[in-house]
C-alpha cells in the first residue's frame, strides 16, 4: 500500500494488489484446488483451461494493449482521487454497490451458485456431487478473476464477469441441469428428495446465469461504460432490469 500526500491535499491511497486482492485471490484459489481435488474426474480439462486461461488473457491484454491501464490511475492521481475498486469504481462504476435490490441480487447469486452447491459436493450422494462440482469450479475461478483484475481496464474488468458467465451458462451449467433430471427419473420410484432438489437447483441456477448474462451484465451493467456523447447512453428505471425510463417531458 503506496501513500501520497502533501501538506495541503488529502492522503489518497494508491491501490496496491498484494495487499487489497491477493489474499481474497488467495483463499478462493485453494478452495477451487480442493473442490477440484476432491471431485475426481468430474471438471473436464476445458473447464480448468479456460478458468485460467481467460483470466491470463486479461491480465496479458491489459498489459500490451492498455499498457497496465496507466491512463485511469494517473488521472485519478492528478485529481486527488481515491481508487476504489469495492466502492465508486467497482463494476458498474459503483451504481449498484450502494442499492439494496442490488445487494439481495449479489447475495442470492452466491448462495445459489456457490453456497449451497458447496455443501452438496461433501452432503450429497456422489452422482450429485459429480455434476455440481463443474460449475461450482467455475464460480470459484470468477471469483479469484474479479478481485484480481480490479486494476485493469473497464473494458477488461467487464469481460470478467460476462466471460464466465457465458461459459458456465452454455458449458457446466447447461450440462448438469439436463444430466439432472435425467438422475432424477432413474430415482424417481426411491422418492428420495436430494435428486428433485437438485434438478430445481440446476434450473434455477440456468434462469438465473442466463438473466444475469443477457439481462443484467450486457444490458445494465454493460452500457454504464459507453461515452454519452459517442454512444448515448439510456438511462434505467430501475437497478435490476433493463427498462428505460419514461420520457416524461411534453411534445412540443
Amino acid at each position: 500500500m503506496t501513500t501520497t500526500a502533501t501538506s495541503d491535499s488529502p492522503k489518497i491511497t494508491e491501490y496496491s494488489f498484494a495487499s487489497e486482492g491477493l489474499a481474497p485471490c488467495a483463499i478462493f484459489a485453494l478452495l477451487g484446488y480442493y473442490v477440484h481435488s476432491h471431485s475426481g474426474d468430474a471438471v473436464s480439462n476445458s473447464d480448468l483451461l479456460f478458468s485460467i486461461g481467460f483470466l491470463a488473457y486479461v491480465v496479458v491484454a491489459n498489459t500490451i494493449a492498455f499498457e497496465n491501464n496507466q491512463l485511469q490511475f494517473n488521472h485519478l492521481k492528478e485529481n486527488k482521487i481515491q481508487f476504489e475498486p469495492m466502492g465508486k469504481h467497482s463494476l458498474g462504476r459503483g451504481q449498484f454497490i450502494t442499492e439494496k435490490s442490488f445487494l439481495i441480487y449479489f447475495v442470492l447469486s452466491k448462495v445459489l451458485g456457490f453456497l449451497i452447491p458447496l455443501v452438496m459436493i461433501f452432503a450429497a450422494p456422489t452422482e450429485i456431487a459429480t455434476m455440481v462440482t463443474p460449475s461450482l469450479v467455475v464460480v470459484i475461478a470468477q471469483a479469484v478473476a474479479e478481485p484480481s483484475t480490479a486494476g485493469c481496464h473497464d473494458v477488461l474488468r467487464m469481460t470478467i464477469p460476462i466471460g464466465y458467465s457465458a461459459y458456465r451458462l452454455f458449458g457446466p451449467l447447461q450440462t448438469w441441469a439436463i444430466d439432472s433430471y435425467g438422475l432424477y427419473l432413474e430415482h424417481a420410484t426411491g422418492g428420495s428428495w436430494v435428486y428433485a432438489f437438485n434438478v430445481g437447483l440446476a434450473w434455477v441456477n440456468l434462469v438465473f446465469a442466463a438473466y444475469n448474462l443477457f439481462g443484467f451484465l450486457i444490458l445494465r451493467a454493460l452500457p454504464l461504460y459507453f461515452d454519452k456523447d459517442e454512444t448515448p447512453r439510456v438511462e434505467m428505471a430501475y437497478t435490476l432490469l433493463p427498462i428505460a425510463k419514461k420520457n416524461k417531458s411534453k411534445k412540443v
